[in-house]
């Protein structure tokens, strides 16, 4: 069997795939990238690590014969990645696969392909679309603040909840909260847990998306994304996602209105003296003035003050800069709204006359 594509797009249907790959298995075939013949005019390839599942359309310029093949996603991606851009030939050569471009010519080892694990379509329950570029913007929102810790199953997640005519993606890791919401057109009380890798994988196979329409079926035990020809078929998490609604302030005691550049910007600076010491910037709020302080016992202290229309009650509080700074990066309007209920109670950090999203951070301990 030959083929021959565009080496760009060859590259792209192989970045889109090879997030499927598992980084470390006893099986050696999941290590690769399955190549099929889906008709006369396309090649399939497809990646999985048992737990998530990519597959994606080749139109290649020709195509002369048939032949399924596995190789090492690691080394093909490496391989045309290097290639200068221009038409690349996959040929296979006994149990061999020979890729060429130009003078350039790599003979890759194949694996036998009736040990790729058979993975099987979604099948009915939940269905409905939506807007790639919004499931994009709502994953980039909350995907930072899931927990990287794998073995915390429930929190290394994104949990997806459908209510009232919204999909809501929440994320938390024990110390600060994501939530991102979209309203569509489906009236149906469900949820869904899927895991932080899985969600990195879908994020990244979104990026070549060449249309903004989505399709996602969950069935109960997976749930299944479509769009551009390439199908992700992932396993939701058995776990339970704990209740994030109990953590959203009911009502607040001080307000707090400021650029979200001033404030971003003053937040790293502060950062500095904060590793040093303590690791946390104290927020000392009265009616004259917002103060960032951070100090370090052994290197000084970081001191600055901030113009901000305030309302409410006198607060002083303290936090991880590090959560301050990545919720402040994802604010996307000019000004950002600090709400604040006590010394030891969570931040709500949200864009001002905006909607859609808000982050929760928790205080650290004033000592």
């Amino acid at each position: 069997m030959k083929f021959v594509a565009a080496r760009s797009e060859i590259l792209t249907r192989l970045e889109s795939v090879s997030g499927a790959v598992a980084p470390k298995s006893v099986k050696p075939i999941l290590s690769g990238i399955y190549f099929s013949m889906k008709d006369d005019s396309t090649v399939k390839l497809q990646a999985t690590d048992l737990e998530t599942a990519i597959t994606t359309e080749l139109r290649p310029k020709h195509i002369d014969g048939r032949c399924d093949f596995v190789i090492d996603a690691r080394l093909v991606l490496e391989i045309v990645r290097n290639l200068p851009e221009g038409e690349v030939v996959f040929e296979t050569e006994d149990t061999n696969v020979i890729i060429r471009e130009g003078s350039a010519r790599f003979t890759l080892p194949t694996m036998d392909p009736d040990e790729f694990p058979i993975v099987e379509p979604t099948s009915g329950g939940l269905e409905f679309t939506v807007s790639v570029s919004s499931i994009e913007l709502m994953i980039d929102r909350v995907i930072f603040c899931a927990a990287r810790d794998e073995f915390m199953r429930n929190l290394n997640s994104v949990y997806w909840e459908f209510e009232d005519g919204y999909l809501r993606l929440v994320a938390a890791d024990g110390f600060r909260m994501a939530l991102s919401e979209e309203r569509i057109d489906l009236n149906i009380d469900d949820h869904f847990l899927l895991t932080l890798k899985s969600m990195k994988d879908l994020q990244n196979s979104l990026k070549a998306a060449m249309s903004d329409l989505l399709k996602v079926t969950y069935d109960g035990s997976r749930v299944q994304f479509l769009f551009d020809g390439t199908e992700i078929v992932t396993k939701v998490v058995d776990a339970e996602f704990p209740d994030y609604k109990k953590v959203l302030p009911k009502s607040f005691k001080a307000r707090l209105v400021l650029s979200t550049e001033v404030f971003s910007d003053a937040v790293r600076r502060a950062s500095i003296a904060a590793r040093l010491g303590s690791d946390s910037v104290k927020f000392e709020i009265d009616d004259e003035q917002f103060k960032i302080v951070a100090r370090s016992p052994d290197h000084g202290e970081s001191i600055e003050i901030l113009d901000a229309n305030k309302e409410g009650d006198n607060i002083v509080i303290a936090f991880n800069p590090r959560f301050l700074s990545e919720s402040a990066k994802k604010i996307d309007s000019d000004t950002v709204e600090l709400n604040f209920v006590d010394s030891n109670s969570p931040l709500q950090m949200n864009p001002v006359d905006v909607q859609g999203y808000t982050y929760v951070i928790m205080p650290i301990r004033l000592i």
